[in-house]
């Protein structure tokens, strides 16, 4: 007779396999606007410093000067002795992401395990590794679509990630900046927010230099992102105009429910730097026990796996509609 003992340890070995075979079957799709790090605590808190300063010119002298006496050339520029140099300081940004619980778990009574009746675990194992990258996909491309509110948290200035009037505090620079559009998506919005996108300053009131090149849109905005990243030709004029936006943008879908019907944003990924970071403290992992205090007996299968999705710099990304 075939007893649970018998058979527990390749149920568990199974489990544990299909599971890695899952997560590593699942492609994620949040790559480009996230990153990904590691903690080792309940929290972490994440700081640094705000933009290194623009160089300052101190000593010569810019510009046209002239006939120069000597060569009877045009002098661009002068000598000079410099005056006293301007002493600087910095701004910190910083916030603290807590780590959150996630699990799967099932139950299976002994006695299906002692008639060899589990042969659907190893599928279900399967599926939840797959499920728990889902998961994470999903809270990333959630976070983003919620930008404008509190659900994911505040940005590190205290505003929403996506609001119109982000001033770091404590900065050189510290007029508002705006990072939040609600203008449906169309090839002439698109390049109303891909140019303000570009046009930010950082914290010294210097150009930050980031080139928006992704647009993050809804399933339902499928065709027009297609004209807008894909087609080499403006699609909404009647002359023969050429779509600059066709090289050098890319499109990436959001999966269906993921985010608002009418979601699009443009996204930096040209930068070290991601708009979002997801915080793993730990990875999924199976966990499973025995309950014998109902009929014959329950063993328990759960995996387990702490995790949270926080913002990084607003700069990096610009919302065109919610």
């Amino acid at each position: 007779m075939i007893v649970r003992t018998d058979i527990l340890g390749s149920l568990e070995r199974g489990a544990k396999v299909n599971f890695l075979k899952g997560m590593k079957a699942y492609a994620p799709k949040r790559a480009p606007f996230v990153k990904e790090t590691s903690s080792d605590g309940a929290f972490e808190t994440y700081v640094d410093m705000g933009a290194v300063p623009w160089p300052t010119q101190n000593a010569g002298t810019q510009g046209d000067m002239g006939t120069d006496g000597r060569t009877g050339h045009p002098q661009l520029g002068g000598l000079n002795e410099g005056g006293p140099i301007t002493i600087l300081g910095g701004n910190e940004r910083g916030q603290t992401i807590y780590n959150l619980d996630w699990d799967i778990a099932i139950g299976i009574h002994h006695n299906a395990i002692n008639d060899a009746r589990i042969g659907g675990l190893e599928e279900w194992a399967r599926n939840c590794g797959w499920r728990f990258q889902q998961h994470m996909d999903y809270l990333c491309f959630d976070a983003l679509n919620d930008g404008d509110g509190t659900d994911y948290g505040t940005c590190y200035d205290g505003s929403d990630f996506f609001d119109d009037d982000h001033a770091d505090p404590g900065a050189e620079y510290t007029t508002d900046q705006d990072n939040e559009y609600g203008l449906a998506l169309s090839l002439d919005n698109f390049e109303t927010v891909y140019n303000a996108a570009g046009l930010f300053l950082d914290d010294r009131g210097q150009p930050c230099g980031f080139e928006h090149n992704l647009l993050i849109h809804a399933l339902e905005l499928r065709r027009t992102a297609a004209q807008i990243v894909d087609n080499e030709w403006a699609y909404d004029v009647a002359n023969r105009e050429i779509n600059p936006f066709a090289d050098g943008v890319v499109g990436l879908q959001a999966p269906g429910n993921y985010v608002d019907s009418t979601f699009w944003a443009v996204v930096a990924t040209n930068q070290p730097q991601k708009p979002l970071v997801l915080q793993i403290r730990q990875q999924p992992k199976l966990v499973y026990w025995d309950d014998h205090s109902q009929g014959s007996g329950i063993r328990y299968y759960k995996w387990v796996a702490r995790y949270a999705v926080g913002y990084g710099d607003w700069r990096l990304a610009c919302m065109g509609n919610t």
